[in-house]
């Protein structure tokens, strides 16, 4: 008899954006300037992602939300994204903070360290939170197009889960967040 293998849902930890504001509607112009360099990505896919943690099992789930909720407080913060660039090898335009708020990089780390103790491997490279606004982009747009900061603040963080979709005339993901945390002072 063989046994069935376990169905795994593709999960990351992130940062959602209010789709209420001036600063997300500008965001969503600038992505459309960026559709004729590559895929962009749908305005309700937006997000920061705190610690990516790939295919996990229901058990492993189950574990990161109750870890997750007694992660050590992290204060509310607000970032101001001011520079957009490109990497070459994953082919994305991005828009990331010049100098991120000091609690955002600790938030990360400490959701990091709890998928490890959850046995999920976490990339060992140095955070680096951005947006990613455009995929599958094959060189570095020259000249950019133009920005000013767009300025965002959470007070939540999130449990999202990443599912397939095919309908006609969309292919590719959406994202869905299984459940939220407040950051409290």
């Amino acid at each position: 008899m063989t046994a069935m293998k376990e169905k795994k849902q593709r999960l990351f930890f992130a940062l959602g954006l209010r789709h209420d504001t001036a600063d997300f509607h500008r965001l969503c112009q600038l992505v459309s300037q960026c559709r004729r360099y590559g895929r962009t990505v749908p305005p309700e896919n937006l997000h920061v992602t705190l610690a990516f943690l790939g295919n996990v099992t229901a058990d492993q789930r189950d574990q990161l939300l109750d870890a997750a909720a007694h992660l050590p407080t992290v204060a509310p913060f607000s970032i101001g994204f001011d520079q957009l660039g490109y990497w070459k090898r994953s082919k994305v335009i991005w828009l990331a903070p010049e100098t991120p708020p000091p609690d955002l990089p600790l938030l990360a780390t400490l959701l990091r360290d709890m998928a490890l103790g959850c046995g999920i491997p976490q990339e060992e490279r140095p955070y680096r939170p951005h947006l990613t606004l455009a995929k599958s982009v094959p060189v570095r747009p020259a000249p950019f197009p133009a920005i000013s900061p767009l300025h965002f603040h959470f007070a939540h963080f999130g449990l999202y889960i990443s599912q397939s979709v095919s309908q006609p005339g969309r292919q590719g993901v959406v994202y869905h967040c299984l459940r939220q945390w407040p950051l409290s002072l």
